[in-house]
């Protein structure tokens, strides 16, 4: 399980920006790469150095990932070594880009959930068409019996340097080796089927764990399902992004549900019992005597689960007091008994002729 954001950093989570940068730039030093060759895990904790900064660091991220805690919840793509390079400006201290055949690009795609699935959690595959490695040379590019060579160009460094003559001197610039691609190798024998990309496009199916209490628009990452790298390199991560629909009668509220429910005005006078839908199934629901419009009875437990947290929160029951209309004589005379005993004022009770006359009297 990944581990928290600010540990990986060193700093409080109430850590301003400025004390966020500062952690940042003394420990991306200490663990870059190319300072700790013997270590096998450099690139490791350098990376996750690199994606901690890359969520604190912009407040819609952090926001988010205060509010659910989960790595999963914030999504975008990043590379730990072009946010080293944005506060180094590239390698001042002698630390070189890695070379070798480069990551596959991050994808996103779209997924639709009900309001059902968000309260239990589901898992859904979905089809993806992106670049997948070639089956045929198992994503080399060099045709199968056969091998790549050295890049005569970068001598298998992958970057090439050009020195230009400037004001203030000769300044040496270093780029990705044009022939080779930054691999370092260049092939002899292209493979016929992907024409020495090492990649070509199919359609795969993803599997993708949803769990319980996500929002609409949150982002899950699935690592290693974007596109692949050119000539064997490593995969991009796939981003889902989440719709989830809406459903008829009932609302979201954070992890409540709120659902409303029409009763007539004689059960909300003297009280009853409702069953209604709920996401586990009917439950019933006492509506006391004398409760007005608008009143909201509680079921607990019944509503969304608390994403990471365990636990669930509320259904949340509308009262919508339904008042009868077209009443009979008998019922008309036994509403204004009770509003006799009341000693409320109502409306005199017209009849037949009186309402012909009143009519056209305008």
């Amino acid at each position: 399980m990944p581990r928290d954001y600010y540990e990986v950093l060193g700093v409080s989570h109430e850590a301003s920006d400025e004390e966020l940068k500062k952690s940042y730039r003394k420990l991306a030093r200490q663990c870059h790469p190319d300072a700790n060759p013997d270590d096998p895990e450099a690139e490791a904790k350098f990376k996750e150095l690199g994606e901690a900064y890359a969520v604190l660091s912009d407040p819609g991220r952090r926001s988010t990932y205060d509010r659910f805690g989960s790595a999963s919840s914030v999504g975008g793509g990043f590379d730990p070594f072009d946010i080293f390079a944005s506060f180094f400006g590239g390698d001042p201290f002698g630390f070189n880009r890695r070379t070798g055949p480069q990551r596959g690009r991050d994808l996103v795609a779209a997924l639709e959930i009900t309001l059902e699935e968000v309260v239990t959690g589901v898992t859904k595959s979905f089809p993806v068409r992106s670049l997948r490695n070639c089956s045929r040379c198992d994503g080399s590019g060099a045709e199968p019996g056969t091998s790549s060579s050295t890049c005569d160009r970068c001598n298998g460094s992958g970057t090439v340097r050009v020195m230009q003559r400037g004001f203030f001197g000769n300044v040496v610039t270093a780029s990705t080796c044009p022939q080779c691609g930054g691999v370092g190798q260049k092939i002899l024998s292209p493979c016929i089927e992907c024409r020495g990309e090492g990649r070509v496009e199919r359609e795969e199916e993803v599997k993708v764990e949803v769990p319980a209490g996500v929002e609409d628009g949150m982002q899950l990452r699935v690592t290693g399902r974007g596109e692949a790298g050119p000539r064997g390199g490593v995969s991009g991560d796939l981003y889902v992004q989440l719709r989830v629909k809406r459903m008829r009668g009932f609302e979201r509220e954070g992890d409540d549900v709120v659902v409303s429910v029409e009763v007539p005005f004689t059960q909300a006078t003297l009280g009853t019992t409702l069953k209604i839908d709920s996401f586990d199934g009917k439950v019933e629901v006492e509506v006391p005597p004398g409760t007005q419009p608008g009143e909201t009875l509680i079921v607990k437990g019944a509503g969304v689960t608390h994403l990471g947290r365990g636990g669930r929160g509320e259904l949340l029951v509308k009262i919508d007091v339904r008042i009868p209309t077209g009443l009979s004589n008998e019922e008309d005379e036994l509403i204004r008994k009770v509003a006799a005993l009341r000693g409320e004022d109502v409306a005199e009770q017209q009849g037949f002729m009186d309402k012909i006359r009143n009519a056209f009297r305008g």
